[in-house]
Order: C-alpha cells, then structure tokens, then sequence
C-alpha cells in the first residue's frame, strides 16, 4: 500500500512521510536527516489531526524560510509527519519510540559530530523566536565539528 502525501511542499521544509523514512535502510531514521557536517538541522514532527501542528506549520514554514535565506547551506529544515486514526495509533506510537518524544508537535535541533547526529534542543510547541534562538546558536557548534572532521 503506497501512503500519498496530503501535505503540500514546500521549498523551504523537506516534508517526509514516517513511514517512508523509516523504512529507508537500516539506519537510525534521525541519521538519515543529519547527513552533513557544518549543517544545523532543523526538524519538526508531527501528526494528523493535531491542531498545535496545523497551527505551527505556517510559522515554522515561515522561519524556515527566512533562515534559509539568511544562512544560505548552514541550516536545514524537515518535517516528518505522522499518520493518525483515532482507531490506529501505530505508527504514531512507533514514531514515539523510534524519536524518543512525548507530543506533537516536537521540534529537535541537530548537528553533524564524529561521533554522529548530536542533539542540541529539543521543545514540544516551542515558540518560533525559541526555536530560532537555538538553531541560531547551533551555527558555531556546527562550524566546531565541521572543522574537528576536518582535521587528520
């Protein structure tokens, strides 16, 4: 059974299906997204039927594509969206576990180490001047492993 996405694109937010990126390979689905060193990687998860989520997408979209423009290639922004029923809350629980995260909708903030995807903020409903702060402040901490990974 092929899950069509119901959620329009959006140049500036990579949107992937759960589904889909967790049966991407037999890697960690978060390693999957931090793929770059000097990369701040921004990601938000959410679900069907949740209004926080409807109502944070635009303003992520919206920061999203103002850092985008900004930090041009330094910051990277996905949503992983989770499909929900009332009367199937599996994937939803799979993503729990897979993510380690209580609600929706859940922001996390990543960079690149020698030692793989580190996590630097994580915030359920977070406002977005918050979440800027952080992926902002992320920035030197991506630019420190880049240049460690560099090193012989």
């Amino acid at each position: 059974m092929t899950v069509t996405s119901q959620i329009p694109p959006d140049p500036a937010v990579e949107t992937m299906e759960f589904e889909r990126l967790k049966a991407s390979g037999g890697n960690r689905p978060i390693e999957l997204l931090v793929k770059e060193f000097g990369v701040v990687y921004v990601t938000s998860i959410t679900r069907d039927g949740c209004s926080g989520c409807a109502e944070q997408k635009p303003l992520f979209r919206e920061l999203a594509g103002k850092m985008s423009t900004k930090h041009q290639g330094q910051i990277r922004f996905s949503n992983i969206h989770i499909r929900y029923k009332p009367d199937d809350q599996k994937e939803s629980w799979e993503a729990k576990r897979v993510f380690g995260h209580a609600a929706y909708p859940t922001y996390m903030v990543h960079v690149k180490s020698h030692l793989g995807p580190l996590e630097i903020y994580r915030a359920v409903y977070p406002s977005m001047e918050d979440l800027e702060r952080q992926t902002t402040e992320a920035l030197e901490l991506a630019e420190y492993y880049k240049t460690e990974a560099s090193k012989p």
